[in-house]
């Protein structure tokens, strides 16, 4: 409990830190009204946290913590509350009226609240994901407009692990580029109508059999966790050149796709490698082109997502991808290859989303095998 009050008197003296007492933030998060950075303990100095806070027109101060240890608590500040110092009291946090979750509030001053977040991705994945977060507590209900917590919670990740890696003196604007300005390399050979440009690799590797079981172990697990119609491994033979040397292809009656290896490189980020994709998907596209890009929080793991689609002479193809990051360095690529089914577009749309969903959950699990 003591580790737990240090970190939420930290967040106090965020929002109304000053010149004279401030131990942050270093670096910055700004994204819909949240602000904040990294802070430091400050009897030790050493880095502590990432906060960010909002004040809503209600008066209350909603603040976001991540520890260095990557775990997550909300803090809730009001001048006029009248709160008997670590009283503990339950709390429903409701998401857009929807997954309710049941947690433990307990007052850090009088007119301060702070809530340590269960253990449960999924929690973090309605907090982020939601509009309306309502919090019940003793009789009454609070409710917060979730605007930019999309945005805010994968920068606050980066915070932290840039931080827990690189020291203080790596602080930085934590919130990625919406737009990266970044070249696709040229990549060779063209597309066909079995697989799109997401296949080619980033840059150039050099051959290694210990990458290419490393990728062969981690499609074998999701092929078994992914529901597919008759999957199986490509032969080494079979496998596209391109992704032969750090990687392993797959195929089944409904989709085909690959995992490759892409090992660290200085200042590459996964979101580089999200960008190339596209590039060289749009690229080596001619005809009607269509992509999109976001980042999830999994366990506290940014997951970069991405969609391409390209409708052509040789047919129309959508190439679906996940970029992970690596435990050894670098970062892990899951991309499956559908054909556009005919039906409405909502129709399509919604079945869509329920099997990237399901490849989401089989790309995750198979690394934590």
């Amino acid at each position: 409990m003591n580790r737990l009050l240090m970190i939420c008197i930290t967040l106090v003296m965020s929002v109304w830190w000053s010149d004279a007492n401030a131990r942050g933030p270093f670096g910055s998060i700004k994204i819909a009204g949240w602000s904040g950075g990294a802070y430091t303990d400050n009897k030790t100095g050493e880095f502590s946290n990432c906060i960010v806070s909002a004040t809503y027109k209600s008066g209350i101060t909603f603040g976001i913590v991540v520890t260095k240890k990557l775990e997550w608590l909300l803090a809730f500040t009001h001048k006029r509350w009248n709160l008997a110092p670590k009283e503990k009291f339950p709390i429903a946090l409701s998401f857009d009226g929807r997954n309710t979750f049941n947690v433990i509030g307990v007052s850090l001053s009088t007119n301060t609240v702070f809530v340590p977040m269960p253990d449960n991705s999924a929690v973090i994945r309605s907090f982020r994901s939601a509009q309306i977060m309502s919090a019940i507590a003793q009789g009454n209900v609070f409710q917060f407009r979730l605007t930019g917590t999309s945005a805010v919670l994968p920068a606050m990740v980066t915070c932290a692990k840039t931080i827990n890696a690189r020291g203080l003196a790596a602080a930085t604007d934590f919130v990625a580029p919406h737009q990266p300005a970044i070249t696709p390399p040229s990549m060779g050979p063209q597309r066909t109508t079995a697989t799109l440009s997401s296949t080619q690799p980033n840059s150039a590797h050099e051959n290694s059999t210990e990458l290419q079981f490393e990728a062969m172990q981690i499609a074998s697990n999701f092929i078994l966790k992914a529901s597919l119609d008759h999957p199986s491994l490509l032969r080494r033979e079979d496998t596209p050149l391109s992704i032969a040397s750090t990687g392993a292809g797959w195929k089944a009656n409904d989709a085909t796709g690959f995992v490759r290896i892409i090992p660290a490189k200085q200042n590459m980020t996964g979101l580089d490698v999200a960008a190339t994709i596209v590039g060289n998907d749009a690229k080596e596209c001619k005809g009607k082109f269509a992509s999109a890009r976001n980042s999830e929080l999994i366990d506290s793991e940014v997951v970069f997502r991405g969609m391409s689609s390209c409708e052509d002479s040789k047919g129309s193809v959508v190439a679906e991808y996940f970029v992970f990051p690596r435990k050894k360095g670098g970062f892990i690529l899951f991309s499956v290859l559908t054909p556009t089914k005919t039906g409405s577009q909502q129709t399509q749309a919604q079945n869509r989303e329920e099997m990237n969903a399901g490849f989401r959950q089989a790309a995750y699990t198979s690394l934590t095998k």
